[in-house]
C-alpha cells in the first residue's frame, strides 16, 4: 500500500519551505517547526546574535533533549525490572523476611494491646506529712 503525500509549508527562521511528506506526518512536522520557532525566539531574547547563530543553537538544544528522550527510553526496561523487584522485596519484607513464614503456618499470638494514654496534666506527687 503507498503512502499518501502532501505538500505543505513551514516557516523555519523566518524562511518558508515547502516539503513533500506523508500525510500521516503533517502533525509531526508542523510541530517540530514550531519546536524550532520557539527555541529562537527563546534565544533572541537573551542572545544578540546572528540568525545562523540562533539556529545553531536551537538545533543544539533540540538535539540534547532528544538524546534525553533516548536515554530515558533506553532506562525504561531496566525500570520495569527494579520495580518488579521492588515489588517483590515488599512481599519479603511483609513477612519480616523469614523465609518460613511464606510457606509454614505461624502460630497465634496474643494482640499486643498499648495502654491508654493518660489525659490532662499529670498530678503532682504528695508528700506525706508527718
Amino acid at each position: 500500500m503507498e503512502r499518501k503525500m502532501m505538500k505543505i509549508r513551514v516557516e523555519i527562521a523566518e524562511k518558508p519551505y515547502r516539503l513533500t511528506i506523508p500525510a500521516d506526518e503533517e502533525e509531526r512536522v508542523r510541530r517540530a517547526a514550531r519546536r524550532i520557532k520557539e527555541q529562537i525566539d527563546a534565544l533572541k531574547r537573551h542572545y544578540d546574535a546572528s540568525l545562523t547563530e540562533y539556529l545553531a543553537m536551537a538545533a543544539m538544544r533540540i538535539s540534547l533533549e532528544n538524546e534525553e528522550n533516548k536515554e530515558r527510553l533506553e532506562m525504561a526496561p531496566e525500570a520495569l525490572k527494579l520495580k518488579a523487584l521492588v515489588a517483590e522485596l515488599d512481599q519479603w519484607a511483609e513477612t519480616d523476611g523469614n523465609r518460613e513464614a511464606c510457606t509454614a503456618p505461624t502460630e497465634k499470638q496474643p494482640p499486643i494491646v498499648k495502654p491508654k494514654a493518660r489525659r490532662g496534666r499529670p498530678r503532682k506527687k504528695q508528700e506525706n506529712a508527718l
